[in-house]
């Protein structure tokens, strides 16, 4: 007999379920349970983890915004009408669009002053020296992390509410809210006692409806355990101080095997952010040879290369030189100069044309003498590193440390001495490699003028033209490293820029040479240097000093002072240095000396690293999201349909009987995943007397039919009646409320 068959003239009986939106039956208080769970999962999380580091922010309105979604988005679920749910939803994610791109600058500050903060914190807890610090497009940082806390909460209510609706997952909840905790125990920064609650309030709700697997919705679960949940969170909470004092807490979190392991990796994200994890390519800060890295990035490790001890005379910086490159090869490097005339001869020759201004000023107005001396502690033996316009009769070597006698430059010097004029003509030579691109920037810049003001046209045009950045990017463009940087990249640190430099200065006709050392500024001083007790300032420096007296210092030179610059040859001046690297600047670069060290202290707060545009790389990936997540949702969306397309018309073509094994097989993966009972059951006539239970009035006929499809050779029905029959079984126990009877 066609159970569901044309020709039949009673009506299929219909698979009756009881409706959510019945009226009077909406339960309002199952729906503020849910929605509270969801609150105090996200909240404890982004709570917990702004409470750790001590960042203010309107926790009132943050909670009010968070508890309101959460509330919105649960009431909706409740009604258990589906579409409205799919429409909240959508609604909801369209906010989150709205937020991140009408307030893109507010939250990009917002998420920048959290960075910062926990940098700040990493820092002071791994001892060390400066670091990144981004750069605020908007300064009032407590409405910015408001704003941002706001943003951060959305996504987690959204995340959340689909995970419980689908399948209450513990595991999963926890790597989405304890996350956020993993940095702040790193460093022993612990987050409010009240946040905790929060979490363990949640885990405790979700592990026992996990592990409860009942049939009934799911916020009518929420309801009845979620004060119970947080009865046992307060009872843990207080059984664990109990059981693990603070003192036991924290020798085990200090003897971690793990933190030890890590320690390297978590001084990287304390100096150079999350890029130090995901940056490849990387090379380390030091002296190079003259060979141009092509790597990514350039991430210094902190490590002390040279101490170096003398007294400041100026606020110029300090230059140590240790490579003279010559000649530019293969796009990619440069030779060292050697010891011939075009090296040492007429640097020489400044220098006694310098000493010689030195005794014949006997006012001591014109001309300084200094001692410096140098210890070389991680930086390769291979080369010295010795201020400029050094006598090389004095140098002095005692027990790894080499004192220098020097004779200053001083910028803006308009001394004259007697050079000769003689240099090596290679220093005029500008590589074919490199030589068109060349050309083209002092063509469209018009550098002319003195040998001084073409040197000043070419820092001004970098300055303003090119961007100084540690990480430049792989290297995709032209092979030659000057031409790449010139035409194409428009950005890099000091070697592209003092490589570029020396090129462009030779087009000019210019003698330039490149250049590799360690440089330091007066703000470097101001900022780390200790005085050394009981030195006279008269043994280590006479003469001029444009800042006046000083006192001997003692300076710690890191990898990361490594540099490069240009040295130019000058009439009456002979080689003078010229950098074109875009210079850091800080509101202590011209302070006192003597206030820095004796009225202020010495201030150990590490050098600002903003403007090395450190963050550039996740400030223009966090520019993106927004619109990459638009991107995301809409190929999700084609994608998702054109398989559920496939699927569909792949399951027309299979025959009658399979498409109802199919549909069939469904509703058991529903049921398995829902009750536990169900999961028990092994043979079809089980498994429909259980369905029957739960109100499903499936009679003897459909029963037969299903049996003949799966037992006999022969089987004749409506298979396409009965597959739309066993699929509305399968939604009415997915979202419907069923009851056993």
């Amino acid at each position: 007999m066609r159970i569901f068959g044309k020709k039949k003239k009673t009506e299929p009986p219909e698979l009756a379920v009881e409706q959510v939106a019945e009226k009077g039956r909406y339960d309002f208080w199952a729906a503020l349970a849910k929605a509270v769970l969801l609150f105090l999962l996200v909240y404890g999380a982004i709570g917990g983890f702004l409470s750790a580091y001590e960042i203010e922010y309107n926790n009132g309105l943050c909670m009010l915004a968070l508890l309101g979604l959460s509330f919105v988005l649960s009431a909706v679920y409740e009604t258990g009408k589906r579409w409205l749910t799919n429409l909240v939803s959508l609604l909801s994610f369209s906010l989150y669009l709205y937020i991140a791109l009408s307030n893109y600058w507010i939250i990009n500050s917002g998420y920048y002053g959290v960075l910062n903060r926990v940098y700040e914190v990493a820092r002071q807890y791994l001892d060390i020296q400066g670091g990144v610090e981004y750069t605020m497009a908007v300064e009032e940082s407590y409405m910015t992390v408001t704003v941002f806390a706001i943003f951060l909460g959305i996504v987690g209510v959204i995340l959340l509410n689909i995970m419980l609706q689908n399948k209450c997952s513990l595991p999963k909840v926890i790597l989405l809210t304890l996350t956020p905790y993993a940095l702040p125990f790193y460093f022993e920064c612990s987050p409010g006692l009240i946040y905790i609650l929060f979490l363990l309030t949640g885990y405790v709700t979700v592990a026992v409806i996990q592990g409860g697997n009942v049939g009934d919705h799911l916020s009518r679960q929420i309801r009845y355990v979620l004060p119970l949940a947080a009865v046992l969170a307060v009872l843990f909470v207080r059984t664990a101080a109990l059981l693990l004092p603070q003192e036991d807490y924290e020798n085990i979190r200090s003897k971690s095997a793990l933190k030890a392991s890590t320690e390297k990796s978590m001084e990287s994200f304390a100096q150079y952010g999350l890029m130090a994890f995901f940056m490849r390519g990387s090379s380390s800060a030091g002296i190079s040879g003259g060979v141009l890295s092509r790597n990514a990035a350039v991430m210094p490790t902190g490590e002390t290369h040279l101490i170096v001890r003398y007294t400041p005379y100026s606020f110029d910086p300090v230059y140590l030189k240790a490579f003279t490159g010559l000649d530019y090869i293969r796009g990619s490097r440069w030779t060292e100069a050697g010891d011939g005339p075009t090296e040492n001869v007429l640097m020489s020759k400044s220098v006694e044309g310098r000493r010689r201004s030195y005794e014949s000023d006997t006012d001591r107005q014109f001309q300084g003498k200094g001692i410096m001396e140098v210890e070389i502690v991680g930086a390769s033996q291979e080369y010295e590193y010795r201020p400029y316009y050094t006598e090389d009769e004095t140098v002095r070597r005692r027990q790894g440390i080499t004192s220098y006698t020097y004779y200053p430059y001083y910028t803006g010097e308009e001394q004259k001495f007697s050079v000769e004029d003689a240099w090596d003509e290679r220093y005029l030579t500008v590589s074919e490699s490199c030589s068109r691109a060349v050309r083209a920037v002092c063509e469209e810049a018009g550098f002319a003028g003195t040998e001084e003001e073409i040197a000043e046209q070419i820092v001004a045009y970098f300055k303003n033209n090119y961007s100084y950045t540690m990480r430049p990017g792989y290297y995709l463009g032209n092979p030659d490293y000057i031409t790449h940087f010139l035409l194409e990249s428009r950005k890099g640190y000091c070697s592209h820029f003092a490589s570029a430099a020396t090129m462009l200065f030779r087009q000019m006709g210019i003698p330039a040479r490149y250049v590799e050392g360690y440089a330091f500024s007066y703000v470097n001083v101001m900022d780390n240097a200790e005085l050394v007790e009981g030195a006279e300032y008269k043994e280590y420096y006479d003469g001029y000093a444009p800042i006046g007296e000083t006192a001997l210092v003692e300076l710690e030179i890191p990898d990361a002072y490594a540099h490069a610059w240009v040295e130019v040859y000058m009439q009456d001046k002979g080689w003078v240095v010229v950098d074109p690297t875009p210079a850091q600047t800080s509101q202590e670069e011209n302070a006192s000396f003597w206030d820095v060290f004796l009225n202020n202290g010495n201030d150990q707060n590490g050098p600002d690293m903003a403007q090395n545009n450190v963050g550039a790389y996740l400030e223009a990936a966090l520019g993106g999201v927004s619109y990459a997540v638009m991107i995301a949702v809409i190929l999700f969306i084609l994608i998702a349909g054109g398989l559920y397309f496939l699927r569909v018309q792949r399951e027309k073509k299979l025959p009658g009987r399979e498409r109802v094994k199919l549909e069939y097989g469904r509703v058991c993966d529903c049921l398995n995943r829902k009750y536990r009972d169900y999961r028990r059951l092994r043979t079809l006539r089980e498994q429909l007397d259980w369905i029957r239970e739960y109100g499903q009035p499936i009679d003897e006929e459909q029963e037969t039919d299903l049996y003949r499809i799966f037992f006999a050779e022969d089987c004749s029905c409506d298979y396409d009646l009965l597959c739309g029959q066993l699929r509305k079984i399968k939604n009415q126990f997915r979202y419907g409320r069923v009851r056993r009877k």
